[in-house]
């Protein structure tokens, strides 16, 4: 098993579309998606993840 570093909103904006996206909400929730974003579409996608789950 890999070690994965937790991603905060800079380093997402950092990671490249394509990679594995993996985001930690302030409540604990994880979640990953491979999908293809820009790292402005993926920061949308975390905001979505704490909106629903926090």
């Amino acid at each position: 098993m890999r070690k994965l570093k937790k991603l905060s909103r800079n380093d997402l904006q950092n990671v490249k579309g394509g990679q594995v996206w993996i985001a930690e909400t302030s409540c604990g929730v994880t979640a990953t998606t491979t999908q293809n974003w820009t790292p402005q579409q993926a920061n949308e996608w975390r905001e979505k993840i704490e909106a629903n789950y926090c």
